[in-house]
């Protein structure tokens, strides 16, 4: 078992009871579950760990967007119009983008979450790729139904 990433959309409403830790994030669906994911598709859309606090990095926000602790898990949030602007920076990217964007050795030199020893280049990217589609499809239903979006790893 890992630690798998997982997005809610949800109104303000919603999120502010979460916030009061008065509804419980492991309660609400549905959700998008991108496995294990996070890490590589964070590292490549920031082109890097720390990322740029741009809206395309923000897409899997690991470095911005914190609220706090919350159902046992650390929590990042956006608001619709955070929403907008991510789901617009990821609307026009197709897959020769992120392969270019892709560097299989320098991931794993630096570690990046899930990658192990025996991976390999190609049927990794597949994996990532296919979340990746998923993210875009959630953003866009999302910005379209002017949701927060809630990101935690459990």
């Amino acid at each position: 078992m890992g630690m798998i990433g997982n997005y809610l959309a949800v109104n303000a409403e919603l999120l502010q009871a979460i916030r009061n830790e008065e509804v419980s994030l492991h309660g609400i669906g549905p959700k998008l579950d991108i496995d294990k994911s996070w890490q590589a598709l964070h590292y490549i859309l920031n082109g890097g760990q720390e990322g740029d606090g741009s809206p395309l990095g923000a897409a899997v926000p690991l470095t911005s967007h914190y609220i706090g602790h919350y159902s046992d898990a650390e929590v990042f949030a956006m608001e619709p119009e955070q929403v907008k602007e991510t789901a617009a920076a990821l609307e026009g990217i197709e897959e020769a983008w992120l392969r270019e964007q892709y560097s299989f050795r320098q991931m794993m030199e630096e570690g990046i979450y899930p990658l192990v020893e025996d991976d390999e280049a190609e049927e990794f990217f597949d994996y990532i790729y296919t979340y990746f589609t998923a993210i875009q499809e959630f953003y866009r239903t999302a910005s379209a139904s002017q949701s927060c979006v809630l990101f935690y790893i459990s």
